[in-house]
């Protein structure tokens, strides 16, 4: 039985934060790195979270550790195209290009300029259109924040370890980008 989408519980205000995953952002904003330095690990619900990002049976997953912070991001995510492109990847509902970030409509975009330079060798041997329906990323954590702290971990991370795992059995290729070890060991 597959397990069902949480994000479609995701509260339409701020703060951006799964029921579920109250308690551990909670724990998050009082852990030692957080404190330490929040400009870098502090969390931002201030903005949709991002757990994955595409289409989630695409044929290419790359796994990544968080939804980075930029200033710019406040004022992209209010964009009103943007916000709901975010919206209907968290619920599957893309109409359009699934791996939003890399629509045209949004190259002003942080998010934009930040993936396409990722993907860039990819979209200019496949073509965007297939890389925005082939590729699906799995962020290992879902909140926005400047650094990943690999400490952290949100019980809605589960649904997103289900849709991984089930391209896996698949055999979709899968590509890590940041710190192998971590995803070796998740």
């Amino acid at each position: 039985m597959p397990m069902e989408n949480p994000w479609t519980e995701l509260p339409r205000r701020r703060p951006y934060v799964l029921p579920e995953d109250r308690e551990a952002v909670r724990a998050h904003a009082d852990g030692p790195q957080a404190k330490k330095d929040p400009g870098q690990y502090g969390l931002h619900t201030e903005l949709l979270p991002t757990p994955f990002i595409g289409n989630p049976k695409a044929r290419v997953v790359l796994l990544n550790l968080n939804p980075g912070y930029d200033e710019q991001d406040e004022a992209d995510y209010r964009g009103r195209g943007f916000r709901e492109a975010a919206i209907r990847n968290l619920t599957h509902e893309a109409d359009g290009m699934a791996f939003f970030p890399i629509d045209p409509r949004f190259s002003a975009t942080s998010s934009y300029r930040w993936w396409t330079g990722k993907l860039r060798w990819l979209i200019a041997e496949a073509g965007l259109e297939a890389v925005a329906d082939g590729v699906f990323c799995v962020q290992a954590y879902p909140y926005h924040s400047r650094k990943f702290a690999e400490s952290v971990a949100v019980p809605s991370q589960r649904y997103t370890e289900a849709l991984l795992r089930e391209r896996i059995r698949r055999r979709a290729l899968v590509i890590g980008m940041r710190r192998r070890r971590y995803w070796e060991t998740a």
